[in-house]
């Protein structure tokens, strides 16, 4: 079996290239089967791109959940149509002499739950084609709002018509309809200039093996990480081993057959189901309308092993 099979990946991403790019060169070079990504950067974009081979892509889900972490420019007064630097301006008018305080109280404004529309050019599918697609061929569908939440939202720099940020947000945040929306506080158009994801959860841009070397064919030091060990911010059960055979063969687990803890799964939203060995068995994920305190919601799990207790 390839050693970089079922482990997960982090990964710098540079400027150029799509997401999807880099799974495949990466899945040639080093000679794996199946690879996915967890999170689509822009091809402008660069930063933290989670690659997951093997059986890892099974939990791909949950590493798209974390919190995200950006860092970013915008060039207030000048309006393109993908929002970013690539694409064709569209407005372009003077930036007025914006404060520093008038710039941060726009900011706070953002903080916390709020709603953003995709741009137009975005990978999200309308009736069954990206919006992207749509966008190119002169078509402009509606697309409902997204509710998403805005941890942070702070001022890096201000040298006007540029504002640096630093932005925490959830999963689905478009960072570009934030910029948009953002300068459409003070009427103006903007673009962004370049994107960098700092942080995808725990993992760190300064952690990532750079993608322009994945291109070259040179992965000397590319490390994987154990699926278990890439999950650790998830909390845990353990099971006897007994309960670890009836998973197995689809039977749920009770809290009876919980011999360990790990954190705090009673108000989670998933955790890794481990056997007395530590090895990651399934990860777990609750069901709509489950009770909070009862294990039932295991039912819906993602098995990572067979009967035999090998990578399935």
């Amino acid at each position: 079996m390839n050693k970089f099979d079922n482990k997960v990946f982090v990964i710098d991403k540079k400027s150029g290239p799509t997401s999807f790019d880099v799974v495949e060169a990466f899945r040639d070079v080093m000679g794996l089967r199946r690879v996915g990504h967890a999170g689509t950067l822009d091809p402008l974009a660069e930063g933290v791109l989670l690659l997951c081979a093997g059986r890892a892509t099974r939990a791909v889900e949950h590493f798209v959940d974390l919190a995200k972490s950006y860092r970013f420019d915008v060039r207030l007064g000048e309006g393109t149509t993908t929002f970013d630097a690539e694409g064709e301006v569209t407005s372009c008018v003077p930036c007025p002499d914006l404060t520093r305080e008038q710039l941060l109280e726009a900011t706070k404004s953002f903080v916390g739950e709020t709603i953003l529309e995709p741009p137009a050019y975005s990978a999200i599918k309308k009736n069954g084609r990206r919006l992207y697609e749509l966008a190119r061929a002169g078509e402009t569908p509606k697309v409902e709002g997204k509710k998403v939440k805005i941890h942070s939202f702070e001022i890096t720099g201000v040298d006007l018509p540029v504002v640096g940020f630093a932005l925490s947000c959830s999963r689905g945040t478009y960072v570009r309809a934030l910029a948009r929306d953002f300068a459409a506080r003070f009427g103006l158009p903007c673009h962004i200039r370049n994107l960098v994801r700092t942080a995808v959860g725990p993992f760190r841009v300064e952690d990532g093996f750079p993608s322009d070397r994945i291109f070259r064919g040179d992965v000397d030091g590319v490390k994987g990480i154990d699926l278990s060990d890439a999950l650790g911010f998830l909390p845990a059960i353990v099971l006897s081993e007994d309960a670890k055979h009836g998973l197995m063969k689809g039977v749920v687990p009770g809290q009876a057959d919980v011999v360990k803890t790990i954190g705090s799964p009673a108000g989670a939203r998933a955790l890794r189901i481990l056997d007395e060995a530590g090895v990651l068995l399934a990860v777990g994920k609750r069901a709509e309308g489950t009770e909070r305190n009862r294990l039932s919601w295991v039912d819906s799990y993602r098995l990572l092993v067979d009967e035999r207790g090998v990578s399935a």
